[in-house]
């Protein structure tokens, strides 16, 4: 009862998280690029504190509905506080507001688009990585299968954090270089799973029968072999989404990841924790609560999805 309604919870709250990240703009009250709309006046206001404000435009530029859902409201507005009947916009900041005067509850918002995306795109190149590697190195044999296995020995002795660093220092702070750099630490587990997979699979008899009528290697190494491994490697990647949401906000937080302005759940937190002691805990428990359930959700959906997997193989 206990693990389904854990279950439950997880499945509710992923479901909000990615609904909020893919309709971000369009549920945040800050619509500007990166919820970056600054009023200083409005510094480190309380959750569920509602101020009006006049904004006028600062800067014009261009925009459509695809840019103000894709990126935010181009143009710059600048706004200050008003009375309610002087003011042409009114704001419940549901969160409080930050340092400088920012809705903290749109910027989490975004920073859940952000973290998500990285966390998608490492986990898929790692499955990618992994999946073509460990399966040559299964299928071939030999000197094929030493080479690869000393390379996935290699990247798995790198300290995981270390080995972040050294791709993201090399290659800049963009959203690329980071799931890049996530990526090269999960796929050494791909690897090695597929390649133990298709070691046993390449001994099934159909695959004998493929060979025998002349079917090309590579065909029946992707074509045949791998379709059936790819359930596993579903299951076991699952966990990654856990592990990339945690390197990510790691990331961040030691200001390897995304700069600010743009939002992200670990920039964030650094940002902000330092008010955990400083009479607005809030500031700091929001963000950290939120990556934590966000991690423990991927854990438990991932831990069912590989009990269930096992009964089936079972049966």
């Amino acid at each position: 009862m206990l693990r389904t309604a854990f279950l439950y919870f997880s499945v509710g709250y992923l479901s909000i998280c990615l609904f909020a990240g893919v309709f971000a703009y369009l549920i945040i009250p800050d619509k500007t690029v990166h919820a970056n709309n600054q009023v200083s006046e409005l510094a480190l206001e309380k959750a569920g504190a509602r101020h009006c404000l006049n904004c006028t435009i600062a800067t014009a530029r261009p925009e459509n509905f695809a840019t103000r859902y894709l990126t935010g409201q181009r143009s710059i507005y600048r706004c200050i506080p008003a009375e309610a009947a002087e003011s042409n916009q009114c704001m419940v900041y549901l969160f409080g507001t930050d340092k400088f005067g920012r809705d903290v509850f749109s910027r989490v918002v975004l920073g859940l688009r952000y973290t998500l995306v990285i966390a998608l795109a490492a986990v898929f190149l790692s499955i990618v990585i992994g999946g073509i590697l460990g399966g040559l190195a299964g299928f071939y044999g030999g000197k094929t299968d030493q080479l690869i296995s000393v390379l996935i020995n290699v990247f798995w002795s790198l300290p995981t954090i270390l080995l972040a660093f050294a791709v993201i220092m090399g290659f800049g702070r963009s959203m690329g270089s980071i799931f890049v750099a996530i990526s090269l630490t999960m796929w050494g587990d791909v690897a090695r799973l597929v390649r133990g997979l298709v070691l046993r699979w390449r001994e099934m008899l159909f695959v004998q029968a493929a060979r025998t009528m002349g079917m090309a290697e590579y065909k029946i190494l992707f074509h045949h072999v791998m379709p059936n491994v790819a359930g596993s490697v579903l299951v076991q990647s699952s966990g990654n989404f856990a592990l990339a949401v945690l390197l990510e906000s790691g990331l961040s937080f030691l200001g390897f990841g995304l700069q600010p302005p743009i939002p992200t759940l670990g920039n964030i937190l650094q940002e902000q924790y330092v008010y955990a002691i400083s009479g607005k805990p809030m500031l700091a428990w929001i963000p950290s609560i939120i990556v934590v359930l966000l991690i423990l959700s991927f854990q438990v959906i991932a831990t069912r999805m590989r009990d269930r997997w096992e009964v089936k193989k079972a049966i």
